[in-house]
């Protein structure tokens, strides 16, 4: 089994999602957030060129500036590929092409403040890129230095099969949604030959796939999008899944969140889930459930129960 890791996600800094500029109440806070989670020993942040617009990574660009020192000690990845607001109904489209990655990645390095990325992740694939010539772009900002490693985010395992072929070195990661309340990975593992069968949508032997090829899931939406942080639910299960939560956190001596992400590093794969949360207490929280080690019985209650349903 692979070591335990958390990894911090920085949507949520940079304040609103539109144009509107930088305040210093804004920087107050994401460095207040960037200080607890490095306090709580998280090393590892997750960026992307569309955070807030490209405020998140300047936010923590500029904490770098004021910290030079830590960059060393810091594992900081981004992303590209979607263009947000671009297509029509406002809906955002994918690029992937070799001058919008080139470019991006000069752009996600200078906001950051940084002079390489220790990975960068594609965001989405992008139909209109053939693979090959995708590797090919990957390859020169690989020999150009400006990025160390790569990996996918909401890929197929064919997709990442397709792209593999034409790399000279693996790709670490897939990014994908992964939860207590959603754990469709699992399900596919499970719920074989049956007429209830969950639709693949292309992530049918994922989890194998990815523990095969030394590849991590960076699980993301992990804490459920914070659904079980509230009590009045309308289906039975979820009502009852929190109760179990809330039982399990007094028992293992942790919080409902720490719960949640210690079902996932139960699963024997390399999961490392990615908190967005701006709450100073949770995200030490979080940290702290890395100390947490659910027994099989409570971990396959809580599945059953948030599934709704009995295992076949």
């Amino acid at each position: 089994m692979n070591e335990k890791k958390l990894i911090y996600g920085c949507m949520g800094l940079g304040g609103s999602w539109d144009s509107s500029p930088l305040t210093l109440n804004i920087q107050k806070q994401a460095d207040k957030v960037i200080e607890t989670a490095i306090n709580a020993g998280i090393t590892h942040f997750d960026h992307a060129d569309i955070y807030t617009f490209g405020k998140a990574e300047k936010v923590f660009g500029n904490y770098l500036k004021r910290n030079p020192s830590l960059r060393e000690t810091l594992f900081i990845q981004s992303k590209t590929g979607i263009v947000l607001q671009a297509g029509p109904m406002q809906s955002s489209i994918y690029n992937l092409s070799k001058n919008y990655v080139l470019d991006h990645v000069d752009q996600i390095l200078k906001r950051l403040s940084i002079d390489y990325l220790d990975t960068l992740l594609l965001h989405r694939p992008d139909p209109l890129t053939s693979m090959e010539d995708l590797a090919q772009t990957l390859q020169e900002l690989k020999a150009s230095g400006k990025v160390n490693t790569f990996g996918v985010s909401n890929m197929s395992v064919a997709q990442i099969q397709h792209l593999q072929s034409f790399l000279d070195e693996p790709l670490n990661c897939n990014q994908i949604e992964l939860s207590l309340d959603h754990s469709f990975l699992l399900d596919l593992e499970v719920w074989v030959n049956r007429e209830e069968s969950p639709k693949e949508a292309g992530l049918n032997n994922l989890l194998t796939f990815s523990s095969l090829n030394k590849m991590s899931i960076q699980a993301y939406s992990p804490l459920a999008q914070g659904k079980y942080r509230k009590s009045d639910f309308k289906e039975e299960k979820d009502k009852l899944t929190f109760h179990l939560l809330e039982e399990l956190a007094e028992k293992y001596n942790s919080s409902v969140s720490g719960i949640l992400l210690a079902w996932l590093w139960k699963i024997p794969a390399d999961i490392q889930p990615i908190i967005g949360t701006t709450n100073l207490k949770r995200i030490e929280e979080s940290a702290i459930a890395l100390n947490v080690n659910l027994s099989r019985e409570d971990w396959y209650a809580l599945w059953i129960l948030a599934k709704g349903r009995k295992l076949p």
